[in-house]
């Protein structure tokens, strides 16, 4: 498991052709930004999972030995890339979200939960880490900063559980 700090970024994206056409299996020209989202993820011990994400004002913490005790197999799904309504129904009731918060607040939470629990239920233990992420690129703006934030999120975990290499390491 990683004990240091880790930093990582993902640009933004601009569709200069085509951006409706993909929907449709059509060929769209696309470039990336020189604005990006980073995030700083450090590993801890105090039993929690912090998520900061200041351009948008969320700060969230959850005990992991509740996410641990959780039944997760709701997110068996074998290759669907997609959550159903179910699993985001259970994400719901484990982000613990006021009826009254923002939809950008909740998408992003339930975004880093899914993640989450979905990459580090695999670990023996589910790691105490704190997150931050913060944002060039504004949001709703069209310029891919909700998989920028995606990106971020699943690189971080895949590196923090060891799926995938850590490339600051070279």
């Amino acid at each position: 498991m990683l004990s240091e700090v880790l930093l990582v970024s993902a640009p933004g994206k601009v569709i200069l052709h085509g951006e409706h056409a993909v929907v449709h299996g059509k060929v769209a020209l696309a470039v990336s930004l020189n604005l990006r989202t980073f995030l700083r993820l450090q590993p801890h011990s105090n039993g929690k999972v912090d998520l900061s994400l200041p351009n948008i004002g969320i700060k969230r913490a959850w005990d992991v030995a509740r996410l641990q005790s959780l039944d997760t197999s709701f997110l068996e799904q074998g290759d669907v890339t997609t959550p159903t309504s179910e699993q985001v129904e259970k994400l719901k009731e484990v982000a613990g979200l006021p009826d009254d918060c923002a939809v950008t607040e909740r998408l992003a939470v339930l975004a880093f939960l899914y993640l989450y629990l979905s990459i580090c239920r695999k670990q023996r233990a589910l790691p105490s880490l704190d997150i931050v992420v913060w944002s060039e690129l504004p949001p709703g703006a069209g310029l891919g900063s909700s998989a920028a934030y995606s990106v971020c999120l699943a690189a971080a975990l895949l590196t923090v559980c060891e799926e995938i290499p850590n490339p600051l390491k070279d």
